[in-house]
């Protein structure tokens, strides 16, 4: 029966498949918030076009009040936006700790499984943990020298050495944590 199954698959085996299901969630989850992002910021006045705005309202006094309201209206319209991109962006990350969450009690309940803690390493990957990552790919190089994949995680660890200098320039720069994390994802 359908419910022996259930019990006679190892729990690794379930967390595993619930972790990759929620790396496909926020996929889902990244892809909508491109849109959304893309969306607000194709509604966003640039600031030369700003700047002509408040040029014609200046020349024409009586352009300015309805340019006011317009302004006024477009602006709640992009703050109804972003609160949708904030949203979004919340279920995202909910969406990949819990992927996280799932991969890592799957490398503890299945120590010797390279499987395991390749899943673990591409969810941190997700997460930005990337020097996590690369220590739980290591580990699986060490589980499974052997691997076909050992050419492909190879290049992963080197990605994410290259993604962690870069936002440590970003940070250097002084790009704050949320602004980071939401370019970083709409980016990736």
């Amino acid at each position: 029966s359908p419910q022996q199954q259930q019990h006679s698959l190892p729990k690794g085996s379930i967390l595993m498949k619930r972790a990759r299901a929620y790396l496909l969630r926020a996929s889902n989850h990244r892809n909508k918030l491109r849109i959304l992002v893309t969306d607000l910021a194709d509604t966003v006045p640039s600031a030369s076009t700003a700047k002509i705005l408040y040029q014609t309202a200046s020349a024409h006094p009586p352009t300015s009040i309805p340019l006011f309201h317009r302004l006024a209206a477009d602006s709640k319209i992009a703050q109804s936006k972003f609160r949708q991109i904030r949203y979004r962006h919340d279920m995202y990350e909910f969406a990949l700790l819990h992927a996280v969450r799932d991969s890592l009690r799957s490398t503890q309940i299945s120590p010797d499984s390279a499987y395991a803690h390749v899943l673990a390493g591409e969810c941190l990957a997700e997460l930005r943990k990337l020097k996590e990552s690369n220590e739980y790919y290591r580990r699986a190089l060490e589980i499974d020298s052997g691997s076909k994949e050992l050419y492909e995680m190879e290049g992963l660890m080197a990605k994410n050495r290259v993604s962690e200098e870069f936002m440590e320039v970003a940070r250097a720069s002084g790009f704050s944590g949320d602004t980071l994390r939401l370019a970083l994802d709409v980016a990736a």
